[in-house]
């Protein structure tokens, strides 16, 4: 498939990546994230974190995969450990788009400038690595 961009994953990237405003670079290595349910917060209720893999990652939202139970419109904080960064970005609002066995698909709702930041240079770097 000479003429062909592949992915980081040895696959050619999306088709749908040429109509997206923030295109999404498929991960390698899968990094791990937390993910916990948002709900009203109660000092009583113990906070819930599930551990999950990022397969897939754009500066507006990813791919990934988790045992956790969550369905179409779900809200969840997300913690990304990106690889090579000491500190996780967060992202304080994701909202769960669409789910296929144990992946899930999340729009990015709320995040700090420095999280976009570090999100942004990430891919670059990473669709940099692909070209």
């Amino acid at each position: 498939m000479q003429g062909h961009p592949v992915g980081l994953d040895g696959r050619r990237p999306s088709a749908l990546n040429r109509f997206r405003r923030h295109p999404r670079v498929r991960i390698n290595t899968p990094f791990a994230c937390a993910l916990s349910p948002v709900r009203s917060r109660s000092w009583l209720r113990k906070p819930v974190i599930n551990v999950g893999l990022v397969y897939d990652l754009s500066v507006r939202g990813a791919r990934v995969s988790t045992e956790a139970p969550f369905k179409p419109g779900d809200q969840v904080a997300l913690s990304l450990r990106l690889p090579k960064q000491i500190r996780s970005a967060e992202i304080a609002v994701a909202t769960v788009r669409w789910t296929k066995d144990q992946f899930y698909g999340l729009a990015f709702r709320r995040l700090s400038l420095d999280a976009y930041d570090r999100l942004k240079r990430f891919v670059a770097i990473a669709s940099r690595a692909v070209a």
